[in-house]
């Protein structure tokens, strides 16, 4: 089987379906042209500077190399990026210069059109409405501008263009309202944190009994419910609280989720550090497009099924914490009323709502902060447009229904996977108790769930016309996947990933009767047989979709449909098999290599890394003031700097704010 493996990535990776024609891809011109920011900003002191960050379209001229090279090379778009799409930064005072020997007539002939047919480069217009007098002001000269270059360099284009935004030498940041509420919370957490601290330090030193450990100080509560509250803040007791072992037997069993969800986390931050990096400048946009043309690209796009394992563990896990409860109060009483059932779901959802809001909801603001920053020509382009989106559309965030409400103008992109499993969350919820009113029926119940979410891909990849995966070309990434018809309707929906979710319910349950009937599934041979042939098997899986993305023949509609609908299920299918064998002990080294210390830290940290590594990659890449080089080497170094940065601003927002809540909600229940 290994080497079955083996061969078939090796045929895959030497298997391409495009072999693109260098000679014609440098006739075109480049996607980005970028003045020189600081030079423009600084050279002139005490007297006004303006750069202008240009969006332009190449128009139609089937006479000239350069736009039948682009009609050639973009066709491809799956793989390559529009080279239709010019991104220009000028210096005006340049252009001014370049442009002062011409005629009027000669300017005349270098307007091509107001760039006002985009709906994607409208959504950037929108957010950036108050550069409608600069637009007004500086059109006519950057048209003019950007036309004569593309003449100058023997390209013989035109392009329509319209002006995003300019920045002036000597501009300020006025803090507003928004900034001054997070300084606000920031220094009253900072108060909290200090004084929690300090009394936590006092009892520490004023304990009578010598023999108790510090590490059990910070476990022991103390008896006032106020000094409670306040060493809920204590940075010392946080930290034993993110360091502290899993308790009970069930705890110590799925330990090993830890491990899952760093690395899954590691490999989300991995796709989306690669997306900022589209987003950004590339000096050499035909290396990632040839890239994809490989079974490597074919690994980056199946790559998106590592978001079904956070489906998957949060189904399980609260299919277990539901369990526990509903085991505690049938101890209490024999017969349930439908008062108990809606006290459970309040509680279950408000405690929830408010353990993932609160964090969510600083970051959220955070990203709306508008700060003194090193700028840079994409500066606005990449950041700016983030704070901007997070100012005007945070409601959706914390309503959890940003996946389906003003995607085009989307504040922390990633928060779409908050929505979606918020909303199947409260779907499982109301499953569960439904199967445990009418316990009778439940696998019935269950069953029929299955069938249904299962079967809803398919109809609506097959109703509604969807591509049988989902594919972030490199120009949809460029274009913050605004307008994205595949991305907000059959990636981010809750209806297409329900059944990934429902799939860790019925794993929990699963593990729940297997630990009841004490059924050793590490002795069965035949199970472990099936729990290590699941790793080959994954992988080949994670290579199915080759044939879809690398031929540009179109699908059967109805096979397209069939494999839309098994891609994410069978894959969180054999997921859920995997968990439930690694909770029952089987694994041999790879559970105990999942269960290593370390990842109890990265594992409870992965949250706070989750909702943050967008905006440290965001500010990263937004700085650069040319085109970067994308290549293996500095794309890993991206990657690990988010990582790495990630968790650092994870950890100190789970010591300053997330575990300090989690601690709250302990002492309201």
């Amino acid at each position: 089987m290994l080497l079955q493996i083996v061969a078939l990535a090796a045929i895959l990776t030497a298997a391409q379906c495009f072999q693109l024609n260098m000679t014609q891809f440098y006739e075109m011109p480049q996607l980005y042209d970028l003045d020189d920011y600081d030079r423009c900003m600084q050279e002139l002191d005490g007297q006004t500077s303006t750069y202008c960050f240009v969006r332009a379209q190449v128009q139609p001229n089937e006479s000239v190399a350069a736009w039948r090279a682009i009609v050639e090379i973009s066709r491809y778009d799956r793989h390559h990026f529009d080279h239709r799409q010019l991104y220009f930064g000028l210096c005006l005072r340049e252009c001014e210069a370049s442009l002062a020997a011409l005629d009027d007539s000669e300017l005349e002939s270098l307007q091509a059109g107001l760039l006002s047919d985009n709906e994607k480069v409208n959504v950037y217009l929108g957010l950036f409405a108050m550069e409608s007098q600069n637009r007004e002001q500086h059109q006519r000269l950057t048209s003019a501008c950007l036309n004569w270059r593309l003449k100058q360099r023997g390209f013989n284009l035109r392009a329509k263009s319209v002006v995003e935004y300019c920045d002036e030498a000597g501009h300020v940041v006025q803090d507003d309202t928004w900034n001054l509420t997070f300084y606000g919370i920031l220094f009253g957490l900072l108060v909290l944190a200090c004084v929690g601290s300090l009394v936590d330090l006092l009892l520490k030193r004023r304990r009578h009994d010598k023999m108790l450990k510090e590490r059990d100080h910070y476990k022991t509560p103390p008896k006032s419910f106020v000094q409670q509250l306040l060493l809920t803040f204590s940075v010392a007791r946080n930290w034993y609280r993110l360091n502290q072992e899993p308790n009970g037997k069930i705890g110590r069993e799925l330990r090993f989720l830890d491990c899952f969800k760093f690395f899954s986390m590691f490999m989300v931050i991995f796709a989306h550090t690669n997306w900022v990096i589209y987003e950004s400048a590339i000096s050499n946009p035909q290396d990632p497009e040839r890239l994809l043309h490989t079974a490597a690209g074919t690994l980056l796009v199946s790559g998106s099924l590592i978001t079904v394992t956070f489906f998957v563990i949060s189904g399980l896990l609260l299919t277990i914490n539901w369990l526990a409860v509903a085991r505690t109060v049938q101890a209490k009483a024999e017969s349930w009323t439908f008062l108990q059932y809606a006290v459970l779901f309040v509680k279950f959802n408000v405690f929830r709502y408010i353990r993932l809001t609160v964090p969510y909801a600083f970051v959220l603001l955070l990203s709306g902060v508008y700060f003194e920053n090193a700028s840079g020509p994409l500066w606005r382009h990449i950041y700016e447009r983030e704070q901007l989106a997070c100012r005007r559309n945070w409601w959706t965030n914390l309503l959890y229904i940003n996946n389906f409400v003003r995607t085009d103008e989307r504040c922390l992109l990633q928060g779409w996977y908050l929505a979606a499993d918020t909303q199947s969350f409260v779907l499982s919820l109301v499953l569960l108790m439904l199967g445990h009113r009418f316990a009778k029926w439940s696998k019935q119940l269950y069953a029929v769930i299955l069938a249904i979410f299962m079967a809803l891909p398919v109809l609506l990849t097959y109703a509604l016309d969807y591509y049988p995966i989902f594919v972030p070309t490199p120009q949809t990434q460029k274009d913050s996947f605004i307008g994205d018809r595949q991305f907000t309707e059959f990636y981010t929906s809750s209806l297409m990933n329900f059944g990934c979710y429902f799939c860790g319910v019925l794993a929990a349950l699963a593990y729940d009767q297997l630990a009841l009937q004490q059924y050793k599934l590490r002795e069965l041979r035949s199970f472990q047989l099936l729990w290590f042939a699941l790793i080959p098997v994954g992988i080949l899986w994670l290579f199915s979709a080759h044939p879809i993305f690398q031929h540009y023949a179109a699908p059967s509609a109805i096979w397209g449909a069939i494999y839309a609908g098994l891609q994410r299920n069978l894959w969180a299918f054999g997921l859920s098999i995997f968990i439930v064998g690694m909770a029952g002990k089987v694994g041999w080294i790879f559970r105990k290599f999942c269960c290593l210390p370390i990842f109890r830290i990265l594992g409870r940290l992965t949250y706070g890394a989750f909702i943050i590594h967008l905006l440290v990659a965001r500010i990263v890449l937004a700085t650069v003031r040319e085109p970067i080089y994308f290549g293996t080497g500095m794309m890993f170094a991206f990657i690990f700097f988010t990582v790495t940065v990630s968790y650092l601003c994870s950890f100190l927002l789970a010591i300053f704010l997330e575990l300090p809540v989690s601690s709250l909600l302990k002492l309201m229940r």
